[in-house]
């Protein structure tokens, strides 16, 4: 029996399900070749690494581990898009706003133009804010009428 022959049946052999016929001349090989005596020990290695970690009891607190991980991951992802939504939706409130503020000033300024168009400065509206408020004086923007002089 060659290497490759070998090689092919080594699972089987290593189960012991390999027919007398052929398990024997494996047996005879493997005695006599170097290589494969070292990739025999390597899937003995195998085998005993993996009976070890059958054996091994595993962390009662991996799985509460690996699904606190993976909600802080999606956790950042969440706050990442909250981040960038608001750094979207905060230029635009702020237009929104100062539009809004814009349209009320507006309409305020064409309301008081309105009123103080209609109301003329007389000499009896004076002598009325004289006489019955009591008030001496009187203050506008930029000038200060005196009443009670």
């Amino acid at each position: 029996m060659d290497c490759s022959q070998f090689k092919s049946g080594i699972l089987a052999f290593r189960e012991h399900a390999l027919p007398e016929a052929q398990a024997t001349p494996a047996s005879e090989h493997l005695a006599s070749c170097a290589a494969c005596r070292n990739l025999m020990s390597e899937f003995d290695q195998l085998d005993e690494l993996i009976e070890r970690d059958k054996a091994a009891t595993p962390n009662p607190f991996a799985g509460t581990r690996i699904l606190q991980r993976i909600e802080n991951e999606l956790g950042t992802s969440r706050e990442r898009t909250a981040v960038r939504w608001s750094r979207i939706l905060t230029p635009v409130v702020m237009v929104i706003a100062l539009l809004f503020g814009l349209f009320i000033g507006t309409n305020k300024a064409r309301n008081d133009s309105r009123i103080t168009g209609s109301v003329a400065v007389s000499s009896e509206n004076v002598a009325f804010l004289r006489t019955n408020l009591l008030i001496s004086e009187f203050a506008d923007e930029d000038k200060i009428l005196v009443l009670n002089k």
